[in-house]
């Protein structure tokens, strides 16, 4: 019998560390608005806003290519 390792999710991001701040809210609120925008989640952007000040920048995690929506043309 053949055993099959499950192999889904996503890949590893490799070794992390866990750093925990607690914001005003509407700090928070932007952060978050600010992150929608940029299609990432909100612990990949504070990483690459942090990558990038502390001048680090080739370890900041890269938004994701969003796909752009053209409207086709109806000929009727």
């Amino acid at each position: 019998m053949t055993s099959q390792r499950y192999r889904g999710g996503r890949q590893s991001k490799g070794d992390r560390q866990a750093l925990i701040s607690r914001v005003a809210t509407p700090l928070g609120e932007a952060v978050r608005e600010k992150a929608d925008a940029h299609g990432m989640s909100v612990n990949d952007y504070i990483a690459s806003v942090l990558a990038r000040e502390v001048g680090m920048a080739e370890l900041a995690p890269q938004a994701p290519l969003l796909p752009r929506y053209e409207e086709l043309p109806i000929s009727a």
